[in-house]
């Protein structure tokens, strides 16, 4: 796979920006999708204990954080070549217990 390209990196922006726009929405839809293909990764997010309510600010709070975490790495992945994680969210992440295959859950979400 070659550099990320300038292109590849205004795909991610543009998502962001339509992404920003509905929130709540694209919220609900994301953490459903993760559910109906996952279901026990709602016992990997406190604010999903009810389900997914779109008028829970934590949802989208969540949502929007790793959506902005998507836009950041393509912006750091387009200058740098590479994505340097954050330690502290690996931390929580391995706390929870999140395996390969419930990243890939997200992953493909967040890609198609």
């Amino acid at each position: 796979m070659g550099a990320f390209t300038e292109k590849q990196e205004a795909l991610v922006n543009s998502s962001w920006e339509a992404f920003k726009g509905n929130i709540p929405q694209y919220s609900v839809v994301f953490y459903t999708s993760i559910l109906e293909k996952a279901p026990a990764a709602k016992n990997l997010f406190s604010f999903l204990a009810n389900g997914v309510d779109p008028t829970n600010p934590k949802l989208t709070a969540h949502a929007e954080s790793l959506f902005g975490l998507v836009r950041d790495s393509a912006a750091q992945l387009r200058a740098n070549g590479a994505v340097v994680a954050d330690a502290a969210l690996g931390s929580i992440h391995s706390q929870k217990g999140v395996n390969d295959s419930q990243f890939l859950v997200a992953l493909m979400n967040i890609v198609l």
